[in-house]
């Protein structure tokens, strides 16, 4: 299901919302990520595993000094708390991954709940809150609400690889649960009981730019073998081939994406001088909207 925008002028009497997020091997990305929606949100709820061990039960660490200074240094009205718990319980990754997202839920204070990962940048972040997030209050009781997904692929020197659609355009075929309600419950990573299977969804204009690949290949390496799927991912051979992509062989890749996760091919990638890549995918929000 697709809600068409509609033209608000600024809501002044608009619901309330909270934010959930996580910190773990990705705390270095989470301070960019918070800036783009922070003035926008009313309470941002941040967990950490109190003994810094990850869903799939890995050691992990982050600059703590360093992130708690950029938090403070952004959080000007008080709109951030931090929640450490164990959240390492099972041995099974997507049952940790569950467990944090449902325990920070019920640390909210509003009934709009809003996912946002620590790799991901909300683009157009107060279009998105003024125009369109009003015309879903109506909804979020049946329906959990998407985005879609911006995914830069690699970055080699000062050009980065985007995931592209064949015309150039990016790929924003996929998307994640977003928007729920405190009345949900998570049963699969942002998916939740009532969006579980492909039911109840409604896919939202939001394009989020997405550094799931897009990073060092340590840190991929690191990712892949912790996250709530990392049983899945670690199957897949796209790390692979990640790794030999070149600027001189990455036009060769087409309908490239190996085992299928998210369910949709990636017809190509394109470069784009880095310095330009978030007004790359921002040309195309006609895709969206």
């Amino acid at each position: 299901m697709v809600l068409e925008r509609k033209h608000l002028q600024k809501m002044t009497n608009r619901n309330k919302n909270s934010i959930i997020s996580l910190i773990s091997y990705d705390a270095d990305y989470l301070p960019k990520s918070i800036e783009k929606y922070y003035e926008y949100v009313d309470e941002i709820i941040l967990g950490v595993d109190k003994d810094r061990i990850s869903w799939s039960n890995n050691s992990f660490s982050f600059n703590e000094n360093k992130l708690w200074k950029e938090l403070d240094a952004l959080d000007g009205d008080s709109k951030i708390s931090i929640i450490e718990e164990d959240f390492h319980k099972s041995e099974v990754a997507i049952e940790n991954d569950n467990y944090e997202r449902n325990f920070l839920k019920e640390q909210c204070s509003n009934d709009i709940i809003i996912s946002i990962d620590a790799d991901e940048q909300l683009l157009q972040a107060k279009e998105f809150f003024y125009n369109f997030l009003p015309l879903t209050y109506s909804y979020i009781e049946k329906y959990d609400i998407c985005m879609n997904w911006a995914t830069p692929y690699k970055q080699i020197e000062d050009v980065t690889l985007v995931i592209a659609e064949d015309d150039d355009s990016p790929l924003l075929a996929e998307n994640q649960g977003f928007i729920t309600n405190k009345n949900a419950t998570f049963t699969y990573a942002r998916w939740t009981n009532k969006s579980a299977g492909g039911l109840n969804r409604i896919l939202s204009p939001a394009i989020m730019l997405h550094y799931s690949l897009c990073r060092e290949k340590e840190a991929l390496h690191t990712k892949i073998n912790n996250i709530g799927h990392s049983d899945l991912a670690k199957k897949d051979p796209f790390y692979e081939i990640w790794s030999q992509v070149t600027m001189d062989n990455y036009h060769e890749l087409r309908n490239f994406k190996t085992s299928g996760l998210g369910g949709v091919q990636w017809p190509k990638l394109r470069a784009v001088p880095t310095t330009e890549l978030e007004a790359y995918y921002s040309s195309y929000f006609n895709k969206v909207y």
